[in-house]
């Protein structure tokens, strides 16, 4: 069965994963349907979260972009941001479902460089890359034999449940090294994200202009009207362009992007919060606060003091 043609791909929705107990980035969760079970169907859905499903035992379908692909036992399947998909169980079956937002992974000041490879991914769909991208998003057991991306995907689901010290900067690398042997495995299958008719080079630069931009100017204000003149479209289609690229809204990445710099000084400086929230763009320091609690789950306060006490020197 086609979700994406009936009238529930319409009605898919949306699902929001940015939870305090998911890290506002990553997920990990193991999936099974024992004898039984009633949750055989997982409804038509979206998410801005990159999706990676690994088979574990058993077997599913994933229906997507017109198609339905049967994963089973040592498959893997990759589902892109905001790509309508549904599942059927079938029992038993059972499998590590990795989720993580690239927003946070890839378009940081830090990591700058990763984005430049991952907007082209991102902003395409299976639809305008053609139907059997979703079968290059798959692959088989078969192929993966002899490769290091089943450990890969269970090491990213061992420090994702174990939390140990620096288990982020292990999860990171994971999807790293999982990520670049997908878009060089489709470039080598002859499907390149980068030369598609649906994917417009020229968009992709004024993205990458506009993050630059926002990189480097967050400590003034930054107007979506004035990119929206930058990149020479109208407001409101800037809005729905970026939406649709990043994942996000420009506001709230621009938020992200500050609350990012903010941490770091509240981390690696002396300065008072006030100073700081005046040096990271924001217009008032109880702004600051109530933003960095909301998203954080933790005050600027309480962190600077869980810091002076790891560290009493």
């Amino acid at each position: 069965m086609s979700y994406q043609n009936n009238h529930a791909a319409k009605n898919a929705l949306y699902e929001d994963l940015h939870r305090p107990h998911l890290q506002d980035a990553i997920a990990s969760c193991l999936h099974f349907l024992e004898e039984g079970n009633q949750c055989r169907e997982i409804a038509p859905h979206y998410h801005d979260f990159v999706e990676i499903i690994y088979g574990i035992r058993g077997r599913f379908s994933a229906s997507m972009a017109d198609q339905t692909i049967e994963v089973n036992e040592g498959d893997m399947l990759l589902i892109n941001v905001n790509e309508v998909h549904a599942f059927h169980h079938f029992e038993p079956c059972e499998y590590f479902c990795l989720q993580f937002d690239p927003t946070v992974f890839f378009f940081s000041s830090a990591y700058s460089t990763g984005a430049k490879y991952l907007l082209p991914f991102l902003m395409a769909t299976t639809r305008n890359l053609g139907k059997s991208t979703s079968f290059s998003l798959l692959a088989r057991k078969e192929e993966l034999e002899g490769t290091n991306i089943p450990e890969l995907i269970r090491d990213y689901h061992k420090e994702f449940t174990e939390h140990a010290p620096g288990y982020e900067l292990a999860i990171r690398a994971d999807i790293c090294r999982i990520f670049l042997w997908y878009l060089r495995r489709m470039e080598k299958n002859g499907i390149s994200v980068y030369s598609s008719p649906g994917i417009r080079q020229e968009d992709i630069a004024r993205l990458n202009a506009v993050l630059d931009y926002i990189h480097e100017n967050y400590q003034q204000p930054v107007l979506a009207e004035k990119m929206a003149k930058m990149c020479n479209m109208s407001y409101s289609y800037f809005s729905r362009f970026f939406r649709h690229a990043v994942g996000q809204t420009f506001s709230d990445y621009l938020l992200y992007v500050r609350l990012t710099e903010a941490e770091k000084l509240l981390i690696t400086t002396s300065k008072s919060i006030s100073q700081i929230a005046l040096d990271t763009g924001f217009s008032t320091s109880s702004y600051f606060i109530t933003q960095f609690k909301k998203r954080r789950h933790i005050t600027p306060k309480q962190l600077k003091q869980k810091i002076s006490v790891s560290d009493p020197a």
